[in-house]
């Protein structure tokens, strides 16, 4: 792990880097579609959080860039070891990730890291008057392939009057060094 990364991210050093790559994306309402996409999760030095950007663009025909379809940013932080062990029937939470989104709605996750790989439900989602009325979100972030090169993510989202479904997902290489 880089020296100037905070001893809190340990666990969270193998997301560091710009990561690129392409993905579908539908919605119950929303014919299903391919994107590329940009993820960033970056550091301050000394800081106990990561910082965390993502835009997407939905894909041309000849596989170039098209019309941006999102952005999203945020900030996640490894919740500090207690010692303490979780009531029964209650997950083990390691992670607090804030989210916010340019359709009008903000997301507080919940989440557990296990070796490369995270898995996050919202504890809470607030949203604009004008905003999607998004009310919950469950992502898996993880890394796989021989080498564990490449970073894939899935999205479920719960808005629009829908139940919880799949929304996102996508596999990205990471682009230059961490």
């Amino acid at each position: 792990m880089d020296a100037e990364v905070h001893p809190d991210l340990a666990k969270l050093s193998f997301l560091l880097g710009r990561w690129e790559g392409v993905g579908v994306a539908g919605y119950a309402d929303v014919e299903e579609f391919q994107f590329g996409q940009e993820i960033e999760f970056a550091h301050n030095a000394g800081l106990p959080y990561l910082t965390f950007t993502s835009r997407a663009w939905r894909m041309n025909p000849e596989g170039t860039r098209g019309e941006l379809v999102t952005e999203e940013s945020g900030y996640w932080r490894v919740r500090p070891e207690t010692g303490a062990e979780p009531k029964e029937g209650e997950p083990v939470v390691h992670l607090e990730v804030l989210i916010a989104h340019p359709e009008g709605f903000n997301e507080v996750y919940l989440g557990n890291v296990f070796a490369n790989r995270v898995e996050m439900s919202t504890d809470a989602v607030v949203h604009t008057e004008t905003g999607i009325d998004a009310t919950a979100s469950h992502r898996l972030y993880g890394l796989f392939g021989d080498n564990r090169e490449t970073l894939g993510y899935a999205w479920d989202l719960a808005a629009r009057g829908h139940g919880l479904r799949s929304y996102m997902s996508a596999q990205l290489k990471r682009v230059g060094s961490k």
